[in-house]
């Protein structure tokens, strides 16, 4: 049944034009804005007038009206946006059924009736039918004895035909249709007949409605919207009208005449989509044949895209083959199948399309399922090449090719599926298995070949594949192709994941080609992996190819033309070979040639491993001992790994090297090592050791000692002659300490006279003495309660003054930019806070007034000189703070100080940091004092990287960087000599 869905919305678009005797039926369309605004205005009007004022029920009546167009236009918008109420229509309406229903009550009976109407189209708007009916009705009783339009009596005749069709009572709404269409000034006069076309339809008087819409058809005037504006024609009515003249078509036998009639009514613009609509509903009502013919009909327009011509072919081949054209079907279904591959493009249809396609097979197949003949074979091949992807389809039509024995494309289809990433794991198992199951019916070698390598290219490593590989070698050996017959082989037989009996067969058969070949070099090489491939014939293979190893790799190994394939494929040899039944002598060319070879392919680990397994063999010279020992000390240096490196170096008898090199050479490894190298550096001194050397070793005894001022004391007269190590050396232990008393005869020591040293700790006392009189001038405070007291305490505040100033003096002696800011600080904020306090004295309460000016004045006289000296020492501070390099080059000395020092320079700049300045050097000074410190975590990830890239010189130098400031003493210039030695092209 036809629902009238529509009604309320074609019932919105009138409702505002129909009655030509209400005041806003054709106002001026107002924007939404003004709406608003004038039913605000009306509304304040109206609530301030008196009920007996003339124009009183006017008013209310034209606020009523206008509330009830906003109630429309809101419902429209309401409509639009698929929303109920979201724009206030239900609101509006309401108010409006209020003010009409108070006016019934109030203005002349004759003028009831276009109220009643507005009434019951508000009721209707607002999904209260029964109400609506119940206005209608009275307005069709009421127009008897009542001066009631005919307009609005024949539109009351249509709506309550509306809304009987709405309820299915047909045969009223019918009636109620003819009578309104007597009027000859009816509006919507084309949805009237529309509506009525509906009713006919739905009383099961199917000619009546055809007639009745191709009459709607044949009047163009009719298919029309009618508003304030006038009327205008309605395309998408035309179009609704149309649509639905199919679907009465396809209730009665289709033929020509109904075909070029609903061509003749379709609007020119919507002609392909109307006349699909019309096959469709045949296809739908079961007029296969016609549906055909209109397919075909529609297949003819030149406008057509590839879209919809690939679509018609489709649904044209499926209705072919519903009607039993079994042979137009086909061929229908080839084309279809080739506009598809050609022409799909929009995602969405195409699945559509594939679906309509797949169901057109499968009923093909349930149609021929007992005896399937080369149609239905072709209709899969067609499917299949079209959609690839589909592995349920492509599994049936290999089924079928099978059943009758064409078994290649049996394995056409199959692979397909194998071929196709896109499938399950399992179909594609399930395909490639009947592949070859197809192949072995056919006992035809070449299929059998092709799917025996279609299998291994798909799944090689399914569960059948070393069954197949293995096939495929024999075949190949048979072939006298031993080269390509060896290799497959090779590789089945070192197949852990094979079949025992068939891997040991393999091996055999692969040495056995290599001998047919003369490949010794390969025989060498599978013979070792053989031996530990298979160990129950491990002596077999071993006696095969160690002799065979020995010799080998000696070659390679001294052959400067040896390619690192060559190289890495020797050395891999030897280090899989098992030489545990080996000859003592015969392991010592073995572990020399894998050490030769590791070292030319810069394999460290094994060139150690091979070099310790060298010394850990009986027999082996004094002299390889001692050179493999070297390089192991040398590998685990490259590491960084000193422990390791010192522990062997302990083992080396050093016989060519001087007794005070060893010791240095050991001590140093124990240092980096972070073990105790006292010992080796006092042997190293002992056996004569001299120079830069010596300094070095008696300045690092200093440092490990635990009395480290003795120590220091002991060295000085040898540090002295590298008067910066000393002065370093001095600084350093002072930092460890703090003990500047028992450093005192080192500090007067004549090499530290121009050092750094002497000075740098004695300004730390004077530091300290600062921030103690900081303290102790910063809580006097005069005291005006007597003038003998006032005059002590003011004594009391110069005195201090003057110490200050004496401090000021002293912080001159050090020559020390901290010492003097300090100081000139003290003496610019004590002056000033002297003038502070003297000019906030209280006046003595007995003196005159001019007495009381004249002490004032005085006080301002006493107070100037401090007022001078203050600014003054401000004026120094700043252009200190503003101009001394000393400054910044403290603050450089900060960041690349070890830490031993960086903590006294820290306290320095905290003590500069408390000084009040807003120079950009005070910013500075702030700034590095809140920067993070690095960690030992950071030290040690730049020691494992340059572990892992002993070469790289970027990571080398970040790590010295590093151990400079938080590291090792001794890493520094270690790192900077082994940078100096790759820059050099050597090795360390």
């Amino acid at each position: 049944m036809k629902q009238l869905n529509h009604f309320l919305i074609f019932s919105a678009i009138f409702s505002g034009t129909i009655l030509g005797g209400l005041p806003i039926a054709y106002a001026e369309k107002m924007s939404a804005q003004t709406q608003d605004m004038v039913i605000e205005r009306m509304e304040r009007v109206i609530s301030a007038m008196d009920n007996s004022d003339g124009s009183y029920l006017p008013s209310q009546q034209r606020l009523a009206d206008l509330l009830s167009e906003r109630a429309r236009q809101r419902f429209m918008l309401e409509v639009e946006a698929n929303c109920n109420g979201c724009k206030g229509s239900t609101a509006d309406r309401l108010k409006a059924v209020q003010i009409y229903e108070t006016l019934l009550k109030e203005v002349k009976v004759n003028d009831h009736g276009p109220i009643l109407f507005q009434l019951a189209h508000l009721h209707d708007m607002a999904g209260q039918p029964d109400q609506a009916i119940k206005l209608f009705e009275r307005i069709i009783k009421e127009s008897k004895s009542k001066n009631i339009s005919e307009e609005i009596v024949a539109r009351s005749h249509s709506g309550l035909g509306d809304l009987l069709f709405q309820k299915g009572n047909f045969k009223e709404a019918h009636k109620h249709y003819s009578i309104a269409l007597k009027y000859p000034k009816l509006m919507g006069r084309g949805l009237v007949i529309y509506n009525m076309a509906w009713s006919e339809f739905n009383l099961d008087r199917l000619n009546a409605g055809i007639s009745t819409m191709e009459g709607l058809l044949k009047k163009p005037d009719l298919i029309a919207r009618e508003s304030a504006d006038g009327i205008a024609y309605d395309p998408v009515f035309h179009s609704d009208i149309v649509r639905d003249l199919a679907t009465f078509y396809a209730r009665r036998p289709i033929t020509n005449k109904e075909l070029s009639s609903y061509e003749t009514f379709s609007p020119k613009d919507k002609r392909k989509e109307l006349l699909l609509h019309f096959a469709s509903e045949a296809d739908r009502l079961g007029q296969k044949k016609a549906a055909a013919v209109i397919y075909n009909r529609y297949l003819e327009d030149a406008t057509l895209s590839q879209e919809e011509r690939l679509a018609a072919f489709v649904k044209l081949a499926q209705v072919n083959y519903d009607g039993g054209d079994t042979s137009k079907s086909t061929q229908d279904f080839a084309k279809a199948a080739q506009e598809f591959q050609k022409n799909c493009k929009d995602v969405e249809k195409c699945q559509e399309l594939e679906k309509t396609m797949k169901r057109y097979v499968t009923e093909l197949h349930r149609s021929k399922k007992l005896k399937p003949d080369a149609d239905l074979l072709n209709a899969y091949l067609i499917y299949s090449k079209t959609f690839p992807n589909d592995a349920e389809m492509a599994q049936r039509g290999a089924q079928i090719a099978d059943d009758m024995g064409k078994h290649a494309v049996a394995m056409q289809f199959t692979r397909s599926i194998s071929n196709n990433k896109s499938a399950a794991p399992e179909a594609q198992k399930n395909a490639l298995l009947y592949e070859i199951s197809a192949a072995e019916k056919s006992k035809n070698p070449v299929l059998q070949k092709a799917a025996y390598e279609h299998y291994l290219s798909v799944a090689p490593k399914g569960e059948k594949s070393f069954e197949v590989r293995y096939q495929m070698a024999y075949l190949t050996y048979q072939q006298k192709n031993h080269r390509e017959a060896a290799q497959a082989f090779y590789e089945l037989a070192m197949d852990k994941n094979g079949k025992m009996d068939l891997r040991k067969k393999s091996a055999d058969l692969s040495l056995d080609c290599l001998v047919q070949m003369k490949y010794e070099d390969s025989l060498e090489d599978w013979a070792w992996q053989y031996s530990a491939a298979f160990p129950q014939a491990r002596t077999e293979y071993e006696t095969m190819a160690r002799k065979a190893l020995l010799n080998r790799s000696a070659r390679i190994a001294n052959d400067k033309n040896s390619s690192n394939s060559d190289l890495k494929k020797s050395l891999e040899q030897m280090q899989k070979a098992n030489m545990a039944s080996a000859k003592a002598s015969d392991k010592v060319i073995f572990y020399t040639n894998m050490s030769v070879l590791a070292q030319r392919l810069n394999e460290d680990e094994i060139f150690v491993r091979s070099l310790q397994a060298l010394i850990a063999q009986p027999g082996v010279t004094e002299a390889r001992r001692e050179e493999s020992l070297g390089k192991i000390v040398a590998y685990f240096e490259r590491k960084l790994d000193f422990k390791t490196a010192y522990s062997t170096a302990l083992k080396m008898k050093f016989g060519k090297t001087a007794q005070k090199d060893k010791e240095l050479r050991l001590g140093t490894l124990a240092d980096l090592a972070a073990l105790n190298p006292t010992k080796h550096y006092r042997a190293a001194l002992k056996a004569g050791l001299k120079g830069e050397s010596a300094r070095s070793a008696r300045s690092r005894l200093v440092l490990l000692s635990s009395t480290p001022v003795k120590e220091l004391k002991a060295q000085a007269s040898e540090l002295a002659k590298d008067p910066g190590l000393l002065n370093e050396m001095t600084l350093l232990v002072y930092a460890r300490t703090g003990d500047k008393k028992g450093l005192k005869s080192i500090l007067s020591m004549s090499a530290l006279r121009r050092q750094t040293a002497p000075n740098f700790i004695a300004k730390q006392e004077f530091y300290s003495e600062m921030e103690s009189f900081k303290a102790r001038i910063a809580r006097h405070k005069l005291n005006a309660s007597t003038d003998s007291r006032l005059q002590k305490t003011i004594k009391e505040r110069v005195k201090l003054l003057k110490e200050a100033d004496n401090s000021l003096a002293n912080s001159l002696r050090f020559k020390d930019v901290t010492a003097q800011l300090m100081a000139l600080n003290v003496v610019a904020s004590e002056n000033e806070r002297m003038v502070r306090d003297l000019v906030a004295l209280p006046v003595p309460a007995k003196l005159t007034a001019s007495e009381q000016k004249q002490y004032l004045d005085i006080l301002k006289q006493k107070s100037k000189p401090y007022f001078t000296k203050a600014k003054f020492a401000q004026q120094r501070q700043n252009e200190i703070w503003n101009g001394s390099s000393s400054l910044a080059q403290l603050l450089k000395d900060f960041t690349s100080v070890r830490p031993e020092l960086k903590k006294l320079l820290r306290r320095e700049l905290q003590l500069l940091a408390q000084l009040p300045n807003d120079s950009r050097m005070h910013s500075n000074i702030v700034s590095a004092l809140n920067e993070s410190t690095l960690s030992m975590n950071d030290l040690l990830s730049a020691r494992k990287t340059v572990a892992e890239n002993p070469e790289n010189i970027r990571d080398i130098e970040n790590l010295k960087n590093l151990e400079t400031k938080i590291g090792h003493p001794l890493m520094a210039s270690y790192l900077e000599a082994r940078l100096g030695r790759i820059q050099k092209g050597r090795s360390l």
